[in-house]
């Protein structure tokens, strides 16, 4: 592929990061709805990043910006993953961490993100190597997301 269109190609990729640091920029500034739309924006083009540390670093910077400028994210006490994710941290369960962490921190709110995080979690639950409290905890988690 040659010309404009190779371009547009080549550059898509810088989109997602352009956005967040835009995003920022405006946060920085008090800007907070525009904050939010490049958010919006970064997170629309997060695919466009190639695969790697850089997209997962930028996943979790974009999903963090979402929550810090007004996306609706349940309080930690309603929240059963993050319940489970307090208990896992308090214990320093770091295998179990290792799996719901990833999908939890980059939920940048679709479909698909809610399918990795209740498959991580079902994962977990799959071992049933959680202390019982914990594997009830895990089950509850399942349960809620599954319902929504």
């Amino acid at each position: 592929m040659t010309g404009p269109e190779n371009i547009v190609v080549r550059v898509r990729g810088f989109y997602a990061s352009l956005h967040a640091n835009m995003a920022r920029a405006h946060k920085d500034l008090g800007q907070i709805e525009q904050a939010r739309e490049h958010f919006e924006s970064a997170a629309q083009h997060i695919h466009d990043v190639p695969a790697g540390p850089h997209n997962q670093w930028l996943r979790y910077r974009v999903a963090a910006g979402l929550r810090a400028t007004g996306r609706p994210v349940p309080r930690q006490h309603e929240d059963p993953v993050g319940e489970l994710l307090t208990t896992l941290c308090a214990r320093t369960d770091l295998e179990a961490l290792s799996l719901l962490l990833p999908p939890y921190l980059g939920n940048l709110g679709t479909p698909e993100d809610e399918v990795l995080i209740t498959t991580a979690l079902r994962m977990l639950h799959a071992e049933r190597r959680l202390p019982d409290e914990e594997q009830v905890a895990l089950s509850q988690a399942i349960k809620a997301r599954s319902a929504a």
